[in-house]
């Protein structure tokens, strides 16, 4: 029996996840519009085709029937390939059944009902058409046969769709729109069996693998799966007749899949990546691991030699290598050695002065023996690198030493063999993005391992610290607010048609009007910014307060209830550093302001409603002196209250005109309020350079101490001038 796992590669994961949004999108679009001129147009044009094709076709039409679901699983029963029999079984009666409910869901008639000039040339039953179920059978019965028969039955499985497809448009049954959909239920179906079956698992290639090396004169006697992290293949071990071990290594079918959804992955996620565009075949993905490895070899890099290669039937490609007995660098019992970090590094070296980049570097690719290493799988690897592939490299060998190394020593075995210059610009790619998955694994056991080897970098190689690099498109940061933009242009998008409808009823209103309407509308965000900024327990810009009023209207048509509006504010304010305590106190009194300013306005605006135009500028016009005047106090009291420097200004002023109180003695205890002598100590020795004696100025921090107990309720002068001029520039001010 063929052993099979239910781990999904991610290719597999790739293809369910397009062709079920493909699917829902043209079934959403078909069911809401007509015909377009286009579909007709094909469809005409395949429909009139000579009549004389019609025989030919409709036969080749049958290949898409549900009766063909079963011939094709006896015929796979009766070659004696049970797995694939099942599969086909499966797959069709998936894609049948999925049709028939696409089309009660979709209820697309056909063409007859929707077009004037069909020639029917079969009797069709059922009333509509979209998707159509001959071609869903037929692609899900052709994938199958295609995975199971290798690259020789791929082109006629495509030929065999395309003509079921052509055929059913011809004889009027579905349009071409409805093949399309056909086409996209048989993918879907052929997933979920793949899904369901499960990924067919190493001992199904042993008769194939043995009769490949055989082909190239190496008898095996003995085959063994070596289980592991390898990406992108299935590793062998294998004994010939001869005693003599060796690595096989086969690529294709899921494995090659994994690579493909693997470097899409890294090109849509990371930025400047030198990945090779995905290979075609198995083939050409074996070959390229091959010519890096004889590179790598003939530069000097310990690696395991190439035997051969081979191809197997269904287009996977077999690498054969010397087998090296050591462990990765991961399972390593004990120590890892000093030597072999060292020579860890001298491989590196070897590597990149051939110019090229491993760009794999996990520890599962590094086999360590006593007191040597060996660099293995460059399947991933890069001719004529660039220095930022050759310091991610750095990076990644790095973190995997230092899961069984102290990251001190590493740094300085890399700096020794690898020199100061590679090492220290390796600094800006010391981040998790760039490693791998195994790599970041390893992170989260040591949180503190990158900022260790940042550190040791910097200390052996000065003057080289820079920040990091941007090697990230995007983040689940990126995508949040990309979610979240999406949601908000569908929220808005409906209401931009009333913007030529405003648009149209500025230009015919009076321009006085509406300057008064704006610079009103402006006004009220200013005065909101000011209430915010006088509401919070620290200081906040006024600029800023303003801005988040502006964007906290935009907030409001959003979420019901000026709930939108209340959490910016309240972000804004945790931003700025405020307790949520005080945060929501900020807000909750500038709402309170807000709604008592609108029962104030209601008097004044009242006596408005209801009358005519003529009238309502008659008043407008005389109220316009006393409108002015408001705005000018308002814009006054705005500026003094944003000016640091008139705010100060005012309260000397209104210090100098309380009365004074009995003045202190000199010589009260100090005990007990240590916090605000240090306020008077940390003031005087920003403006002089010394810090004040806690003995010979008792008298001083007396008279402060008295200040603050009494500007709790008031705000006197201190009692004689000594204090007052010391108090009073050394007292905290509002930041």
């Amino acid at each position: 029996m063929a052993a099979r796992t239910h781990r999904p590669s991610p290719a597999l994961l790739v293809s369910l996840a397009t062709s079920t949004g493909l699917l829902a999108a043209l079934s959403a679009a078909v069911r809401s519009r007509r015909v377009p001129p286009w579909e007709r147009d094909l469809f005409a044009l395949l429909n009139h085709l000579p009549a004389g094709l019609t025989p030919v076709l409709v036969l080749v039409m049958q290949l898409g029937s549900y009766p063909a679901v079963f011939v094709a699983a006896t015929a796979a029963v009766l070659a004696r390939r049970i797995g694939t029999a099942w599969s086909l079984l499966l797959a069709g009666n998936l894609a049948y059944w999925l049709a028939v409910a696409a089309k009660a869901a979709v209820a697309r008639q056909r063409p007859a009902a929707l077009l004037t000039d069909v020639v029917l040339r079969e009797t069709i039953t059922g009333r509509y058409g979209y998707p159509s179920g001959h071609v869903a059978v037929a692609t899900a019965l052709a994938l199958v046969a295609a995975r199971a028969g290798g690259t020789r039955w791929r082109r006629a499985a495509w030929v065999a769709i395309a003509l079921v497809a052509g055929a059913r448009i011809h004889v009027g049954a579905h349009l071409p729109v409805d093949v399309v959909g056909g086409f996209l239920v048989g993918w879907l179906a052929v997933c979920v069996t793949r899904l369901v079956v499960g990924e067919v698992g190493p001992q199904r290639s042993v008769p194939a693998l043995r009769a490949a090396l055989r082909r190239r004169g190496i008898d095996v006697a003995g085959l063994t799966p070596i289980h592991g992290d390898a990406r992108g293949s299935q590793p062998w071990r294998a004994v010939t007749t001869g005693g003599r071990q060796l690595f096989v290594k086969v690529t294709g079918g899921e494995q090659r899949d994994a690579d493909w959804a693997y470097k899409l992955y890294r090109r849509a996620r990371y930025r400047h990546v030198a990945d090779a565009p995905p290979y075609l075949s198995a083939r050409q993905q074996s070959e390229h691991e091959t010519c890096m490895t004889l590179l790598a070899e003939r530069g000097g890099v310990r690696i395991p030699a190439v035997v051969t290669t081979a191809a197997m039937s269904g287009g996977d490609a077999v690498l054969v290598q010397e087998f090296i007995d050591a462990a990765p660098l991961h399972a390593v019992v004990g120590p890892v050695p000093p030597a072999a970090v060292r020579d860890a590094w001298d491989q590196v070296g070897h590597l990149h002065r051939a110019g090229i980049a491993h760009r794999d570097l996990r520890a599962a690719n590094v086999l360590v023996g006593r007191d040597h290493v060996y660099l293995v799988d460059l399947g991933f690897a890069a001719d004529d690198a660039p220095a930022d592939q050759r310091a991610r490299d750095v990076v990644e060998l790095m973190v995997a030493l230092s899961t069984r190394v102290d990251p001190a020593a590493v740094v300085a075995a890399a700096v020794d063999r690898l020199g100061a210059a590679a090492v220290a610009d390796s600094v800006p790619f010391l981040q998790p993005a760039v490693l791998s998955r195994a790599g970041r694994s390893a992170l989260r056991g040591r949180p503190g391992m990158l900022d260790s080897l940042r550190q040791e970098i910097v200390r052996r190689c000065p003057d080289r610290d820079r920040p990091a690099a941007k090697v990230v498109r995007f983040n689940r940061r990126t995508v949040l607010e990309l979610l979240i933009l999406g949601l908000i242009v569908h929220l808005l998008l409906p209401q931009l048609g009333e913007i030529r409808t405003a648009a149209r009823l500025i230009l015919h209103a009076d321009p006085l009007a509406v300057a008064a309407v704006l610079l009103g509308s402006a006004l009220t965000y200013l005065l909101s910014g000011v209430v915010l900024r006088l509401a919070a327990a620290k200081r906040i810009p006024l600029g800023e307060a303003t801005l988040v009023q502006v964007a906290a209207s935009f907030a409001n048509r959003l979420a019901p209830g000026s709930l939108g509006g209340a959490a910016l504010s309240l972000r804004y304010l945790h931003q700025r550093e405020l307790t949520t305590a005080d945060a929501a106190t900020a807000v909750g009194v500038s709402r309170a302001a807000g709604a008592v300013s609108v029962v104030l306005l209601l008097p004044v605006l009242l006596p408005f409603a209801r009358r005519p135009a003529r009238i309502l500028t008659h008043d407008a016009t005389r109220a316009i002196p006393l409108l002015l005047g408001a705005l000018a106090v308002l814009l006054v009291l705005a500026a003094v209250l944003a000016a640091p420097r008139l705010r100060r200004r005012g309260r000397d002023a209104a210090g100098r005109a309380e009365p004074f109180p009995d003045p202190v003695e000199p010589g009260v205890p100090v005990a007990g309020h240590t916090h605000h002598y240090r306020m008077v100590d940390d003031r005087l020795r920003r403006r002089t350079g010394h810090p004040v004696d806690a003995q010979l100025d008792a008298s001083v921090a007396a008279g402060y101490l008295h200040y603050r107990s009494v500007t709790k309720t008031a705000r006197p002068a201190l009692p004689n001038a000594e204090q007052r001029a010391a108090v009073t520039s050394c007292r905290p001010r509002r930041r």
